[in-house]
């Protein structure tokens, strides 16, 4: 799955793969710009890594030990 993502046209999209679970395996590259609502949603569900058109990126930090 690198160097996969999704593309969500718009919110509805975006919500759906959400519900679906696919922000835990994929880049979601959303084809609008970010709102303080939509952002606000979204850290609730921790995600991959979710980026807007207008370069705002929410990444899930990495839960990897490197000891």
């Amino acid at each position: 799955m690198e160097g996969r993502a999704l593309n969500a046209d718009n919110k509805m999209i975006l919500d759906a793969f959400i519900e679906n679970g696919l922000h835990r395996e994929y880049t979601i590259y959303c084809l609008f710009p970010d709102c303080d609502k939509t952002v606000i949603e979204l850290q609730q569900h921790p995600a991959r890594s979710i980026k807007f058109n207008d370069g705002f990126e929410l990444a899930a930090h990495s839960s990897l030990d490197k000891r």
